[in-house]
């Protein structure tokens, strides 16, 4: 951390690397304070996570800085969140800022209220110190990225993995995966990802708690502030969660009448904001999926084929960038939208977490049409995992056509978490079989993609 923040002082400057040590500390405090359970896998993957995480954010700000750009990887943080939280600082006090943001959110609306009261949290603390607002922000992301490995780690842990390949594995997920890549981009999905985690992890209780399905309640609705259709989904899992305490014959009386009196009262809602639902949905369409059939690229092809097209798409999505340079200048791709700024070397975990998530695909599609693969996971998988993979695979569907996998992260976790359970119950010469699969088939596809890009 120390040589970290010495380079960051030369890159940067003093008081944000300052800043950046003591946001590193409360999170160790956050830690001490509410994590009373194995503490010391906790306070390691904490410590990692944030560490590379500061790198890669200073590896970028000196690439930025070098070439003189405004901004890098994401255009949004430029166009939208960076200024507005700046429009907001303009306020007199945190307080007062609030009151602007949240003047201006209404039920169902698509504003992010719930983003920019945190951001503007960070960015009040460091307005007396005279920060580096650009970096400040990346801060206050990176701040969340390592309790996301933490939620994996105890999702591991829930699932049978004992503490050391817990570690293990929620390091690996992070670091590979395209995680790692918005670990310190000032967007909201960081955010909703660790919302999803926390819901996710909540409905894995066996044990019917009205305190449990409170916190699942809560955190759909801090979902919707940040993304309204990212919260609406949310609530997928307080019927999850009641299906899955069903099993347990000393509440199952008690868990019938609470799931009719949530019926009873989602279809109320539904009915009351029928109007404002239908909206939400049709500006989702609106941005992310119409017009997608009509143009000329893969994804579009693919969802014109009915139904196999849209699971053909999820693949595709999950391989992104194809072939896996062609993020590293503007010259290779060809969607010339954005410029040095967007397409650059500095996409390099993209790149990783193409083969990451082409190794897990592999992996499952074995699994999938293999009985005896099947067989020797089935004990291993859990009820909790088994309706998060099927919500997963509707979740993952209903986004087919969209090329963002940011907003694919947290689904992507679930079958990441399948993937380890199957690497460690299948046999020695199944798992090599499969890995060289993986690696020769992930070169013809590098291959394939280069052709197409030419």
């Amino acid at each position: 951390m120390l040589l970290i923040s010495i380079i960051g002082i030369f890159v940067v400057d003093l008081q944000t690397m300052i800043f950046m040590i003591a946001v590193y500390l409360f999170g160790f405090a956050l830690l001490r304070l509410f994590n009373t359970k194995e503490r010391i896998q906790t306070f390691k993957i904490y410590r990692i996570l944030f560490l590379i995480g500061a790198t890669y954010m200073i590896m970028c700000y000196t690439y930025m800085d070098y070439h003189n750009y405004e901004y890098l990887l994401a255009f949004d943080s430029y166009n939208f969140f960076i200024p507005r939280t700046e429009a907001y600082l303009e306020n007199g006090s945190y307080f007062k800022a609030l009151k602007e943001v949240w003047l201006k959110y209404t039920f169902l609306d698509r504003f992010q209220s719930g983003y920019f009261t945190y951001a503007l949290l960070f960015a009040y603390i460091g307005k007396p110190f005279n920060l580096n607002f650009f970096v400040e922000q990346q801060i206050s992301v990176l701040f969340i990225y390592p309790f996301i490995g933490i939620l994996l780690y105890k999702l591991l842990r829930l699932n049978g993995f004992d503490s050391n390949k817990s570690y293990k594995y929620s390091l690996l997920i992070c670091i590979f995966s395209v995680v790692f890549f918005y670990s310190t981009l000032v967007l909201r999905d960081l955010h909703i990802l660790f919302l999803y985690l926390l819901a996710i992890y909540f409905s894995f209780n066996k044990v019917f708690s009205f305190f449990n399905l409170m916190k699942i309640t809560i955190v759909a609705f801090i979902c919707m502030t940040f993304r309204v259709e990212s919260g609406l989904f949310l609530f997928v899992l307080i019927p999850t969660y009641l299906l899955l305490t069903l099993h347990n014959k000393r509440q199952r009386n008690l868990v019938i009448y609470i799931s009719l009196f949530i019926l009873i009262g989602l279809l109320s809602f539904s009915i009351a904001y029928y109007n404002q639902i239908s909206s939400v949905f049709e500006a989702n369409q609106e941005n992310y999926i119409e017009g997608i059939t009509e143009g000329s690229g893969v994804i579009s092809s693919l969802q014109r084929v009915p139904i196999a097209g849209d699971f053909a798409s999820i693949i595709y999505n999950g391989v992104q960038p194809l072939p896996f340079w062609s993020i590293f200048s503007s010259d290779l791709s060809r969607d010339l939208k954005y410029g040095g700024e967007v397409y650059n070397i500095m996409n390099f975990p993209k790149s990783i977490s193409s083969f990451f998530n082409w190794f897990v695909i592999v992996y499952i599609l074995f699994w999938l049409f293999s009985k005896g693969l099947r067989r020797k996971t089935k004990e291993y998988i859990s009820k909790p995992l088994q309706y998060q993979l099927w919500i997963g695979l509707v979740f993952l569907y209903m986004q087919s056509a969209v090329i963002a996998q940011r907003r694919l992260m947290a689904y992507y976790c679930m079958f990441y978490i399948l993937f380890f359970i199957i690497y460690n119950h299948i046999g020695a010469k199944d798992k090599k079989q499969i890995t060289i699969t993986a690696i020769f088939s992930f070169i013809a596809l590098q291959i394939i993609g280069l052709i197409y890009l030419s």
